[in-house]
């Protein structure tokens, strides 16, 4: 199945960070008792996926397209924490964190994972995250967006050394 999103990353510090969605990450850390994300970052990625599928009028009236023809992703990780801030026209930001020690990544969908074979999951570059999100009751899945650059796969491998060394301490 083709890709549904061109995407592309590029790695950043916290001070590259739109101010917006920063302020977004330092309420989100303050108010989860995080500590100081931004300042203790081990890395950090900003990712563009531009959507390169028409929407349908059955998605639309349904709503279950998506609404934005482009959106942004900035991930962070720390020694502890990883935090991802999905920022939307249609939704503002949004924030959410997990702890590195109680997570696993997936390359593929949770879902195409749970039904191999039977569920076409489109080509993508992004990591699925397996852990107790921020705010959630239970434990489950989000789709970290990445570009399949250097970048975005410097990125993704700084994550799986990051959660591994986690999980071993």
């Amino acid at each position: 199945m083709e890709r549904l999103y061109k995407r592309g990353s590029r790695a950043c510090g916290p001070q590259d960070i739109e101010p917006d969605t920063r302020a977004a990450i330092a309420a989100h850390a303050e108010d989860r008792s995080l500590g100081d994300v931004l300042a203790n970052a081990v890395a950090c990625c900003d990712t563009v996926s531009t959507r390169l599928y028409k929407v349908g009028l059955f998605s639309r009236l349904k709503g279950m397209a998506d609404p934005d023809p482009e959106h942004r992703t900035v991930a962070l990780f720390t020694d502890r924490h990883l935090v991802v801030a999905v920022t939307r026209a249609s939704t503002g930001t949004t924030v959410v964190s997990a702890r590195l020690d109680g997570m696993s990544l997936s390359g593929r969908s949770a879902v195409a994972d749970r039904y191999p074979g039977q569920v076409l999951v489109p080509e993508d570059s992004g990591i699925s995250v397996n852990a107790h999100w921020s705010g959630q009751p239970e434990y489950g899945a989000y789709y970290v967006a990445l570009g399949d650059d250097a970048d975005g796969r410097d990125f993704l491998d700084g994550l799986r050394k990051a959660v591994a060394a986690a999980q071993r301490s």
